[in-house]
């Protein structure tokens, strides 16, 4: 099965490239099969990195993983962001993203 433009292997683990829409009415996924980047919306204000705090917890609910195996790597100040997910596969993180649309 072919992996999403966003979904990278790597040798640390897996990168995710996305774009985060800070101060949503509730924390969701929203994304393009083609897309570059994977869509997210997050409750939390882009204030004192509360949402950078709120995406990497988001994810590894999402993900079933710990939150210390998702760490912000690229982005910070900015809406497109790469989380580092660690202790899992590509394949394992794009079905659990398509068990979630």
């Amino acid at each position: 099965m072919e992996l999403a433009k966003y979904i990278r292997e790597t040798p640390q683990g897996v990168t995710l490239a996305i774009r985060v829409q800070p101060r949503s009415s509730r924390d969701e996924f929203i994304t393009a099969p083609n897309a570059e980047h994977l869509k997210v919306r997050i409750t939390a204000p882009p204030v004192d990195s509360a949402a950078n705090n709120a995406l990497p917890k988001f994810i590894s609910k999402t993900l079933g993983v710990s939150p210390s195996a998702v760490s912000l790597i690229g982005g910070e100040k900015s809406r497109n962001k790469t989380l580092l997910i660690t202790g899992t596969d590509a394949q394992a993180v794009a079905e659990k993203l398509r068990a979630q649309k």
